[in-house]
């Protein structure tokens, strides 16, 4: 689920917190930036439930329809399309989403009605819905490509929602892209006539999780050498007037270098770059591309570099 760079942005946002905090105590950290990964399951674990909750909403007007008095010919005879979507079936039928809410207690949509009508209001006034409820025809391909457009379009953007989950939890603004990407990854992959019985794990192997603990911790226990290695590697700035956030990108591309056989330096290289753009100021990103260079061509020199042949050809 989490790629790799996915993974490295955490594991800095961790570092730096660390970094931050004056906090010496490495298994603390460590649980803390493993918690911080089991935050972005439950917010896509929120996320799949905010669609079984829309859901829920439809049903529960056309019930409130159906009782009425003197009910409109449309509420007399309502259209079921979109409470039968399959999509939405399977995801409220699912052993494993309704499991794991139950464990953590996701009631987070129980006790904010009003964020699920606001953006069921937007939706049914929406063209994408009423094109869709007027298709006669119904097919798993088709709902599928609705719930997707229906996700990206009204739940993936919405400020309110995105305010809500940053309220819950700080750390949730930054997460909500990588929520985001898994619930459109999962929906994606569902087919028709096949068992959906669990959803996939954080990582995507065991491997995966042990990168994350290795990197965190090599980057904390190394800070000092890794330090010396970027001194005199940056041309025109003084070490000390860099900022600390491209300080610790760098390190963490030198911590690949130098403990990490299977990973090409180009690929951390470019990993931290393209990091660097999310994380640092507009020009972060050439002035480290440049300053692991530097410092690459510095170990390979002295023949420090012990990549395997996954990684580089060097020894």
């Amino acid at each position: 689920m989490l790629n790799r760079r996915n993974i490295r942005s955490k594991v800095m946002q961790a570092a730096f917190a660390m970094q931050q905090s004056g906090s010496d105590n490495l298994p603390q950290q460590e649980k803390l930036l493993f918690l911080s990964f089991d935050n972005i399951y439950k917010l896509y674990i929120l996320q799949l439930l905010l669609l079984v909750e829309l859901k829920k909403k439809a049903e529960e007007e056309i019930q409130i329809g159906l009782q009425k008095n003197f009910p409109t010919e449309e509420e007399k005879n309502p259209n079921y399309k979109f409470v039968n979507n399959q999509i939405l079936n399977l995801l409220e039928n699912n052993t494993f989403l309704n499991e794991y809410k139950k464990k953590y207690k996701l009631d987070k949509w129980e006790l904010d009605k009003e964020l699920v009508n606001l953006i069921w209001k937007k939706l049914k006034n929406s063209r994408l819905y009423k094109q869709y409820m007027a298709y006669n025809k119904q097919t798993f391909q088709q709902d599928k490509e609705f719930v997707l457009e229906l996700y990206k379009n009204f739940i993936a953007p919405e400020v309110k929602l995105h305010e809500s989950y940053e309220a819950d939890e700080s750390h949730w603004a930054d997460d909500i892209a990588i929520a985001n990407t898994l619930v459109m990854k999962t929906i994606s992959a569902l087919k028709e006539n096949t068992p959906f019985y669990n959803l996939p794990a954080l990582f995507k192997d065991e491997m995966d999780k042990e990168f994350a603990k290795d990197l965190f911790r090599k980057i904390i226990l190394n800070d000092e050498k890794l330090a010396g290695l970027l001194k005199g590697k940056t041309p025109n700035w003084e070490y000390d007037r860099i900022s600390e956030i491209d300080k610790l990108i760098m390190k963490m591309g030198i911590t690949e270098f130098l403990f990490f056989p299977s990973i090409p330096p180009n690929v951390s290289i470019n990993e931290y770059v393209e990091i660097a753009k999310e994380f640092s100021t507009p020009k972060s990103n050439v002035f480290i591309n440049g300053v692991l260079h530097n410092v690459l061509k510095d170990l390979q020199k002295k023949g420090e570099l012990q990549k395997n042949a996954r990684g580089a050809l060097k020894k």
